[in-house]
Protein backbone atom coordinates (compact mmCIF):
# COMPACT_ATOMS: atom_id res chain seq x y z
CA UNK A 1 0.00 0.00 0.00
CA UNK A 2 1.41 3.42 -0.98
CA UNK A 3 0.26 6.74 0.12
CA UNK A 4 0.14 9.44 -1.53
CA UNK A 5 2.87 11.70 -1.53
CA UNK A 6 4.99 8.61 -2.16
CA UNK A 7 2.68 7.77 -5.18
CA UNK A 8 2.82 11.69 -5.99
CA UNK A 9 6.21 12.12 -6.32
CA UNK A 10 6.99 8.80 -8.41
CA UNK A 11 4.52 10.87 -10.78
CA UNK A 12 6.29 13.50 -11.05
CA UNK A 13 9.61 11.66 -11.55
CA UNK A 14 10.93 12.85 -7.84
CA UNK A 15 12.04 9.40 -6.69
CA UNK A 16 15.58 8.01 -6.25
CA UNK A 17 14.76 5.10 -8.59
CA UNK A 18 13.43 7.47 -10.93
CA UNK A 19 16.24 7.53 -14.45
CA UNK A 20 18.81 11.12 -13.84
CA UNK A 21 17.98 12.17 -17.57
CA UNK A 22 15.07 12.02 -18.95
CA UNK A 23 14.43 12.24 -22.83
CA UNK A 24 14.62 15.83 -24.42
CA UNK A 25 11.22 17.06 -24.97
CA UNK A 26 10.83 17.24 -28.44
CA UNK A 27 11.93 21.15 -30.33
CA UNK A 28 9.63 24.12 -30.53
CA UNK A 29 8.49 24.48 -33.93
CA UNK A 30 9.34 27.39 -35.81
CA UNK A 31 6.94 29.08 -38.11
CA UNK A 32 8.21 31.02 -41.21
CA UNK A 33 7.17 34.04 -39.60
CA UNK A 34 9.23 33.57 -37.04
CA UNK A 35 12.77 33.96 -38.55
CA UNK A 36 14.65 34.79 -35.40
CA UNK A 37 16.44 31.98 -33.80
CA UNK A 38 15.51 31.01 -30.33
CA UNK A 39 18.63 32.29 -27.93
CA UNK A 40 19.01 29.79 -24.77
CA UNK A 41 21.53 30.39 -22.60
CA UNK A 42 23.50 27.78 -20.27
CA UNK A 43 21.16 28.04 -17.61
CA UNK A 44 17.84 27.00 -19.94
CA UNK A 45 19.44 24.35 -21.83
CA UNK A 46 20.53 22.85 -18.16
CA UNK A 47 16.49 23.26 -16.88
CA UNK A 48 15.34 22.03 -20.35
CA UNK A 49 17.56 18.41 -20.66
CA UNK A 50 18.71 17.86 -16.93
CA UNK A 51 15.85 19.04 -14.67
CA UNK A 52 15.84 21.20 -11.57
CA UNK A 53 17.96 20.54 -8.34
CA UNK A 54 16.49 17.68 -6.44
CA UNK A 55 16.46 15.06 -4.18
CA UNK A 56 18.64 13.03 -5.75
CA UNK A 57 21.85 15.87 -6.91
CA UNK A 58 21.31 17.00 -3.40
CA UNK A 59 22.61 13.16 -1.93
CA UNK A 60 25.22 13.26 -5.11
CA UNK A 61 26.60 16.94 -3.69
CA UNK A 62 26.47 15.49 -0.24
CA UNK A 63 28.33 12.52 -0.43
CA UNK A 64 31.11 14.45 -3.05
CA UNK A 65 31.35 16.67 -0.40
CA UNK A 66 31.88 14.27 2.20
CA UNK A 67 34.78 12.51 0.55
CA UNK A 68 36.74 16.11 -0.47
CA UNK A 69 35.90 16.96 3.68
CA UNK A 70 37.62 13.64 5.12
CA UNK A 71 40.38 13.58 2.10
CA UNK A 72 41.10 17.13 3.55
CA UNK A 73 41.10 16.16 7.51
CA UNK A 74 43.53 13.41 6.20
CA UNK A 75 45.68 15.93 5.06
CA UNK A 76 45.77 18.54 8.40
CA UNK A 77 46.36 15.98 10.44
CA UNK A 78 50.03 16.06 8.85
CA UNK A 79 50.28 19.74 9.70
CA UNK A 80 49.53 19.58 13.65
CA UNK A 81 51.10 15.88 13.85
CA UNK A 82 54.34 16.42 12.09
CA UNK A 83 55.33 19.32 13.53
CA UNK A 84 58.49 19.86 15.45
CA UNK A 85 57.57 21.19 18.65
CA UNK A 86 59.75 23.83 20.99
CA UNK A 87 62.58 22.65 23.14
CA UNK A 88 64.60 24.27 26.24
CA UNK A 89 67.95 23.32 27.75
CA UNK A 90 68.23 21.71 30.63
CA UNK A 91 71.86 21.02 31.31
CA UNK A 92 74.94 23.08 30.45
CA UNK A 93 76.08 21.19 27.17
CA UNK A 94 73.41 22.97 26.10
CA UNK A 95 73.28 26.46 24.13
CA UNK A 96 69.91 28.16 24.50
CA UNK A 97 70.35 30.65 21.71
CA UNK A 98 70.69 27.50 18.86
CA UNK A 99 68.34 27.36 16.30
CA UNK A 100 68.29 23.49 16.51
CA UNK A 101 68.88 20.58 19.05
CA UNK A 102 71.45 18.72 16.89
CA UNK A 103 74.79 18.19 18.15
CA UNK A 104 73.81 18.60 22.02
CA UNK A 105 74.75 16.43 24.44
CA UNK A 106 71.04 14.08 25.13
CA UNK A 107 69.47 15.04 28.32
CA UNK A 108 70.48 18.55 28.06
CA UNK A 109 67.33 19.29 26.69
CA UNK A 110 64.32 18.17 26.51
CA UNK A 111 60.50 19.45 24.47
CA UNK A 112 58.24 21.84 26.17
CA UNK A 113 54.90 20.01 26.08
CA UNK A 114 56.31 16.55 26.78
CA UNK A 115 57.80 14.21 23.93
CA UNK A 116 54.03 12.69 23.31
CA UNK A 117 53.19 16.90 21.67
CA UNK A 118 53.96 15.29 18.06
CA UNK A 119 55.26 12.35 16.07
CA UNK A 120 58.60 14.32 15.19
CA UNK A 121 59.03 14.84 19.11
CA UNK A 122 58.15 10.96 20.21
CA UNK A 123 59.79 9.37 17.47
CA UNK A 124 63.16 11.65 17.54
CA UNK A 125 62.51 12.58 13.96
CA UNK A 126 65.18 15.63 14.37
CA UNK A 127 68.71 15.97 12.86
CA UNK A 128 69.85 13.05 10.56
CA UNK A 129 66.48 11.77 10.83
CA UNK A 130 64.23 14.89 9.92
CA UNK A 131 63.89 13.24 6.06
CA UNK A 132 61.38 10.82 7.63
CA UNK A 133 59.09 13.34 8.05
CA UNK A 134 58.96 14.12 4.44
CA UNK A 135 59.09 11.04 3.66
CA UNK A 136 56.46 9.77 5.15
CA UNK A 137 53.92 12.92 3.73
CA UNK A 138 55.38 12.09 -0.03
CA UNK A 139 54.47 8.34 0.88
CA UNK A 140 50.48 9.44 1.90
CA UNK A 141 50.32 11.94 -1.19
CA UNK A 142 51.61 8.85 -3.99
CA UNK A 143 49.34 6.72 -2.48
CA UNK A 144 46.33 8.92 -2.84
CA UNK A 145 47.56 9.29 -6.27
CA UNK A 146 47.25 5.59 -6.69
CA UNK A 147 44.05 5.55 -5.42
CA UNK A 148 42.52 7.56 -7.16
CA UNK A 149 43.95 6.53 -10.65
CA UNK A 150 42.59 2.99 -9.30
CA UNK A 151 39.21 4.50 -8.36
CA UNK A 152 39.17 5.47 -11.95
CA UNK A 153 39.12 2.27 -13.37
CA UNK A 154 36.36 0.58 -11.03
CA UNK A 155 33.77 2.75 -13.29
CA UNK A 156 34.94 1.39 -16.53
CA UNK A 157 34.77 -2.06 -15.52
CA UNK A 158 32.15 -2.60 -12.53
CA UNK A 159 28.87 -1.42 -12.16
CA UNK A 160 29.13 2.22 -10.76
CA UNK A 161 27.17 1.75 -7.55
CA UNK A 162 29.78 -1.23 -6.55
CA UNK A 163 32.56 1.16 -7.12
CA UNK A 164 30.77 3.41 -4.94
CA UNK A 165 30.97 1.62 -2.15
CA UNK A 166 34.31 0.57 -2.64
CA UNK A 167 35.41 3.97 -2.46
CA UNK A 168 33.38 4.73 0.52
Amino acid sequence: MTTSTSASSTENGNSLRSPLLLPPPPPPKISESDSAPERLMIDDMLQRYCGEFGPWQLRHFVLTSLAWALEGFHTMVMIFSDREPDWTCLGPGCDPQAKKVCGFEPGSWTWIGGADSSIVSQWGLVCENKYKVGLVQAMFFCGCMIGVAASSIFPSRMEEAVAFHLNF
